[in-house]
């Protein structure tokens, strides 16, 4: 029986809200309400970087699947449930519990999605002892890297996915996109792509290390254009540094 759907997490806050007093079996009405606060409580987290996997749609539904890890599960139904405690008159007087254990998840939630990156050498730092060689001197210089928001899209190379750009929010109603192009840097490969308007989606296969993007540019049917700008990470699945030789001339060769 399926337990990951964006309406068992619903029917495990309510069951949270338990500790402050809350019996009553929820309504439709109760459901959608919960439905609405846990799509706006993800589109939130994405926006603070809280990246969890969770399967954000533009017309949310309850039998959707929730895609999120199964860590995950408890977090976002505690948080939840107190979100949903003041509309049932409450938000005053909840139980403490209910809340030391949505602080408790918060916290987890931040300290496992999150995305430290290493401090890079600034282009001027030597590389220290044994730096002068054949009239050369090695330099460390930065790496491009990629937006650290949830918006990038990280990926391994040789790996082929499917993504997905929403126009929704843009589109005007009865606005549809009525044309559009793709197109991605060397390194990325649009394996396909397919307007359904409002959404395009499109799949990529990663062929290189390092920082690319996919430009989308649509068109709708009132002669309104949108580019959208989309952040690839490439990286080969493991942890390396890379140095850089300085010559003479100002150009940097990779070292071995």
């Amino acid at each position: 029986m399926p337990n990951d759907l964006k309406g068992d997490l619903i029917n495990g806050a309510y069951s949270q809200m338990r500790i402050s007093g809350i019996t009553v079996n929820p309504s439709p009405q109760d459901i959608a309400l919960a439905l609405r606060r846990l799509e706006g409580m993800a589109n939130e987290f994405y926006a603070r970087n809280v990246y969890s996997g969770y399967y954000l749609e533009e017309d949310p539904d309850v039998n959707s699947p929730c895609g999120l890890d199964k860590k995950f599960w408890y977090a976002f139904e505690c948080i939840l449930a107190v979100r949903l405690v003041p509309d049932f008159g409450k938000g005053m007087t909840p139980d403490p519990v209910l809340f030391k254990n949505a602080s408790a998840q918060m916290s987890f939630l931040y300290a496992a999605t999150a995305n430290p990156r290493q401090i890079q050498y600034p282009a001027r730092q030597s590389m220290g002892a044994g730096n002068v060689r054949w009239g050369r001197r090695r330099f460390y210089t930065p790496v491009p890297e990629a937006p650290n928001t949830c918006e990038t899209n990280r990926m391994i190379i040789g790996d082929i996915n499917d993504f997905v750009e929403h126009f929704n929010s843009y589109l005007i109603s009865p606005e549809e996109i009525e044309s559009y192009t793709i197109e991605a840097d060397t390194g990325l490969t649009i394996v396909s792509d397919s307007d359904t308007s409002p959404d395009i989606f499109y799949r990529i296969q990663a062929d290189a290390v390092g920082v690319m993007m996919v430009k989308i540019v649509a068109t709708t049917d009132d002669d309104r254009i949108i580019t959208r700008i989309i952040y690839f990470e490439v990286t080969t699945g493991e942890e390396t540094e890379t140095s850089f030789l300085e010559d003479d001339d100002g150009t940097f060769l990779e070292l071995e």
